[in-house]
């Protein structure tokens, strides 16, 4: 009988300890235009999302927790936003301009089109 309850404790406290081994995961927040996105990641992982859906003549400006964030681009898989993930949910959101020059000489004073 002591040997049982013995093999108990020792079970339970090992228990114990080990089950502070399983750290919290964290989300990353974004919608679906962006590609990778496993949902949810332990602190320090490696986060590594794609957004492709590009326009021409669109500027894009990504923000990690609303701080703006250099985004590398890949003819393969897009804009590229790489972070190693805090020990929080982390937001991940783009905002697009539209960067088409308007050539219109009418619309702008001082500009004038030259024909050749």
């Amino acid at each position: 009988m002591r040997k049982i309850l013995s093999i108990v404790l020792i079970g339970g406290i090992l228990m114990s300890i080990f089950s502070g081994c399983s750290a919290a995961k964290h989300n990353v927040i974004c919608d679906e235009s962006f590609e990778g996105n496993k949902g949810a990641y332990r602190e320090g992982a490696k986060v590594e999302l794609y957004y492709d859906m590009i326009a021409t003549d669109t500027d894009y400006s990504f923000f990690v927790d609303d701080e703006r964030f250099h985004a590398l681009y890949d003819e393969s898989k897009g804009y590229v936003i790489e972070f190693t993930m805090p020990a929080h949910d982390v937001t991940v959101r783009v905002e697009s301009k539209n960067s088409m020059v308007n050539l219109n000489n009418k619309s702008k004073k001082g500009f004038k089109l030259f024909a050749v």
